[in-house]
Formats: structure tokens, C-alpha cells, sequence
């Protein structure tokens, strides 16, 4: 019977998106009494349950292999893309300490592909939609216990609702905050898009959403779900034909970030509690230019920068540093990707991204489903908060997940294959 239970698609489902979503990343610590400061990989417990996973995945996809195989076959910028990450990886300083994060990289992607083929789009927004309430409830009630033990914020600084960060169980500001504006974003397609009797629940969810992201603090998360929300609507209006209200909101949307353009970056950044050097960004971004053309064409190789080799890059960087801090990312997707990537396989992982953005546009005019909206909101979400983070190159994380998954799809994309080969397919299951 437990066996049976651990193999049903929709424990796995919820299970996977959980840990990826982060929202019980830092709850092994507390399970193993590891310091709240320390990463949750450090936990015996945590790797044991990513492992799980990973086996089930296996399982799932040996299961589903020729819906999955099929998949495969027609993703030649995918396969090309793992082909040249592949070729730096075996040429970085540290092939075989790095070819286990990038094995686990793979297999969040494979995840994505088979999420495509074994999940709807509404099933996989009304499974977020569910996990969010949970996290919510949880993230509310633990406020009391763990709310003013620790400082998520080391600078100090409060929130745009004049209080201290609070992050619960994630750990840090920034998961956080990542999490709940994607299900503001996700409240708001099922406010606009899903049936009358749910809008105010929709509204009510997503206030308490909005009001937990401003209440972690996290300024990125932030502008990037209220640029997403904003992009969003004016592309609603477009698809559902009100030409002359769509009209006049993006011409509005385009004096508005004129507006913006035209601000001094640190009277906007004040508006949000931070600064024009973006918290030690700006200096990570001005020295990447000197790693990057150490090695131009092939990269370092995926997690070949910051490895714990005595002899790390990383080592240089920290010693840069006009404050000693160690670094695990340069805080940007698309730095970390070339870096790691080198200009052929970075190129390609751009090539890869456009195509998701493409195929989530393409979903959004089809008009499939009841949240026809939600790939395009989402992704565009992590398109932009990655510009400050480095959430698409993480391998545990649901920015890796959510690209590769509008890559993939969002939805049927086996469609796109030819009928007659996706005929012998159907009739050979029969």
C-alpha cells in the first residue's frame, strides 16, 4: 500500500514541486538541528530526499519513455544545448566534483519535460495553487516562533511595509519572495481567467500573497512581479481583442517606464528601501567581464567558477572584493550561464530561453485551457528576477523548472511533431 501511494503521479507531482519551490528548503536544518545559517544541502536528510526523487523521476520517465522519448527527439536546440554544456563541463578544473550538480541540473529539466508530457496546465496551476494556501497557513503561523529569531536581513533594512524581513521556513528573503509573487501572479490569472464563484477567493489569496512577498523584503522579487503583473494584463487585453483599451494601456505602460528611464537609479531604488550598487551587485557585474574572457568560447563549465578547489576563481573574486564575502553566483542567470557556458553554450541557452518565451506566447493566443495565462506570467517573472539572481541555473530550483517546462510545452507540444508519428504512438499504447 505505501509503495503504491509513493508511485501515484500526483504525490510526486506535489512532492517534486514543493521541493523545488523551496518553501520547506530550510525546514531539514531544523529537523537535524543545523544551524539556521547553514544551507539546508548540508543536511543528510535534505539529500536523501532530493535522491527519492530523482529515483522516482527515473521511474516515471522509464514509464512514460516513448511520450518522453518522442519529446526528446524533436528538442534539437535541448539536446544541442546538453551537448556543449556536456563538452565544458568535461573541460573545467573540476569535472568530477561539478558532473554531480550538473547530472541533477539535467534531471530538473528532464522533470520539466515530464511534467509537460504527464501534466495539463491547469492541473499544474491548480496544484500550485493548492501548495501556495498550505505554505501561506504555515509561513502565518510560524511567524510567532521564528519570526524575531532570526535576521534575514544582515543590513538591517526594513521592508517597504516598515518592518523587519521575515522569510519562515525558506531562509532567505529572496526564495521567498520568489515564491509568493508567483502565486500573486498565479491568483491573478484564476481571478481573471477562472470561473465567477472563485474571483474573490482568487482576490483574497492573492492580497495575503502580495502582503507576505512585501513583508519579506525581498525588492526583486517585488518590481519583478509587478512588472510581470503589469506586462500580463496588457497582453490579456490583446488576446481577448479590446483594441482600444489595449491601446491605451501600453501607451500608458510606455510613458511609465520612460518615467522610470528618466529617474536617477538611486532616488527609484530608494523607493524600495535599496541603493544604486544593489547590494555589492554592481561590483560582481563589473568584474565579470575580466573571469568571462579567461575563458571565452567553452566557459568554466556548469558550477566550474565556485567549486571549493583551492585554486577556485572564486578565490580571485573574493579577493577583489572590497569586503571579504564569499560568493556562489555572480546574482545574475544570464552572466552565470555564459560564464559557465562560454559564448557557444551560452548563446544556446539564450536560443533556449526565447523558444520558451516563444512557445508560452504561442500557448497564451491558442487560449487552451482555463489559465491560458499563467505560462507567460510566470515565466516572464523569472525572466526578469533572474536578472538579479541566479535562479535559472539552479538545479534544486523552479526557475530551472519553469524554463525548460515552457521550452518543452507548456502543453502538447507533441503536437508539433509529425500527426502520423504521434498516430503509430497512440494506436501502439492502445
Amino acid at each position: 500500500m505505501i509503495g503504491r501511494w509513493w508511485w501515484r503521479t500526483d504525490v510526486f507531482l506535489h512532492a517534486y514541486l514543493v521541493m523545488v519551490l523551496g518553501c520547506i528548503y530550510f525546514l531539514f536544518n531544523f529537523v537535524e538541528g543545523i544551524s539556521f545559517a547553514e544551507r539546508a544541502g548540508e543536511s543528510t536528510l535534505f539529500r536523501v530526499a532530493w535522491l527519492l526523487l530523482y529515483v522516482l523521476l527515473m521511474l516515471h520517465i522509464a514509464v512514460d519513455r516513448k511520450r518522453f522519448g518522442l519529446l526528446m527527439l524533436q528538442s534539437h536546440l535541448y539536446l544541442t544545448f546538453t551537448a556543449f554544456a556536456l563538452v565544458s563541463l568535461a573541460l573545467s578544473a573540476d569535472p568530477a566534483g561539478s558532473s554531480v550538480k550538473f547530472a541533477m541540473y539535467l534531471l530538473t529539466t528532464m522533470f520539466s519535460a515530464w511534467v509537460v508530457v504527464n501534466c495539463p496546465v491547469d492541473r499544474l496551476v491548480d496544484t500550485l495553487f493548492r501548495i501556495g494556501i498550505v505554505v501561506l497557513i504555515v509561513h502565518v503561523v510560524l511567524f510567532p516562533v521564528i519570526g524575531s529569531q532570526w535576521d534575514y536581513d544582515p543590513l538591517h533594512r526594513p521592508t517597504v511595509l516598515g518592518t523587519q524581513a521575515y522569510a519562515g521556513v525558506f531562509g532567505h528573503k529572496n526564495l521567498a519572495g520568489a515564491f509568493f509573487g508567483l502565486m500573486v501572479l498565479i491568483c491573478f490569472v484564476r481571478m481573471l481567467a477562472g470561473p465567477r464563484r472563485q474571483f474573490g477567493w482568487s482576490l483574497l489569496l492573492m492580497g495575503c500573497h502580495l502582503f507576505a512577498l512585501a513583508a519579506a523584503g525581498a525588492a526583486g522579487p517585488l518590481i519583478s512581479m509587478l512588472t510581470a503583473l503589469a506586462v500580463t494584463f496588457g497582453l490579456l487585453l490583446v488576446v481577448l481583442g479590446h483594441r482600444g483599451a489595449a491601446s491605451i494601456y501600453w501607451l500608458c505602460l510606455a510613458f511609465v517606464a520612460l518615467v522610470v528611464f528618466a529617474v536617477p537609479s538611486d532616488e527609484l531604488y530608494g523607493l524600495v528601501g535599496r541603493s544604486g550598487n544593489l547590494t555589492g551587485r554592481s561590483f560582481l557585474w563589473s568584474v565579470w567581464p575580466y573571469f568571462f574572457w579567461q575563458h571565452p568560447w567553452l566557459g568554466y563549465g556548469f558550477s566550474g567558477f565556485f567549486n571549493e578547489l583551492p585554486n577556485s576563481p572564486a578565490n580571485e573574486l573574493t579577493s577583489m572584493a572590497p569586503w571579504n564575502t564569499e560568493f556562489g553566483s555572480f546574482e545574475n542567470s544570464y552572466l552565470d550561464a555564459f560564464l559557465q557556458f562560454g559564448l557557444l553554450g551560452g548563446a544556446l541557452y539564450i536560443l533556449l530561453l526565447a523558444r520558451a518565451l516563444w512557445n508560452s506566447i504561442v500557448f497564451t493566443f491558442e487560449r487552451k485551457g482555463t489559465y491560458w495565462l499563467v505560462p507567460f506570467a510566470m515565466l516572464l517573472f523569472v525572466v526578469i528576477a533572474s536578472a538579479n539572481d541566479s535562479s535559472q541555473l539552479l538545479h534544486n530550483y523552479f526557475g530551472c523548472v519553469l524554463v525548460f517546462w515552457c521550452y518543452f510545452g507548456p502543453e502538447a507540444r507533441l503536437q508539433m511533431a509529425p500527426r502520423r508519428a504521434f498516430t503509430r504512438l497512440r494506436v501502439s499504447e492502445a
